[in-house]
């Protein structure tokens, strides 16, 4: 990733190559605070927040101070599965809806929506652990640059 004046781009062009490439999510940057909250519509379908947590690895040597970082990012997903679900199913619905972006990761559709982002790696996840059933939740940590 080249220099930017601030990371907004980033953020806005993963929130649009997603929700082209997932059209049957809903993608946002804003995090979800109360998930029981939510409308049960756009939970069913998955909610998708893109969430930056900072960045850095700049290149800082003379006359590229600032240039060449990457971008810490946290996709943090949301699901709710029928209230008679079995418990399994909360996690099903997670691990499908980690397959589905790391699929986007591979092969995240027009590249002209990512612009100015240049590579995109994923990190470490985490799932609800079934504790919330029939809500789910997972994260995805992404380095991107």
């Amino acid at each position: 990733m080249s220099a930017l004046d601030n990371q907004n781009p980033v953020q806005d062009a993963i929130v649009a190559s997603l929700a082209a490439k997932l059209p049957a999510r809903h993608v946002q940057r804003s995090l979800l605070l109360d998930y029981t909250l939510e409308d049960q519509a756009r939970l069913k379908a998955g909610i998708v927040c893109v969430v930056s947590e900072g960045g850095g690895n700049f290149a800082n040597y003379r006359g590229r101070e600032g240039d060449l970082g990457s971008t810490n990012v946290r996709l943090v997903g949301f699901i709710q599965v029928e209230a008679d679900a079995a418990p399994e199913e909360t996690e099903k619905a997670e691990l499908l809806l980690l397959a589905e972006l790391l699929g986007w990761i591979h092969e995240p559709g027009d590249r002209a929506l990512l612009a100015p982002v240049d590579a995109i790696y994923p990190g470490d996840w985490q799932q609800s652990k079934q504790l919330e059933h029939p809500y789910g939740w997972l994260t995805l940590a992404l380095d991107v640059r």
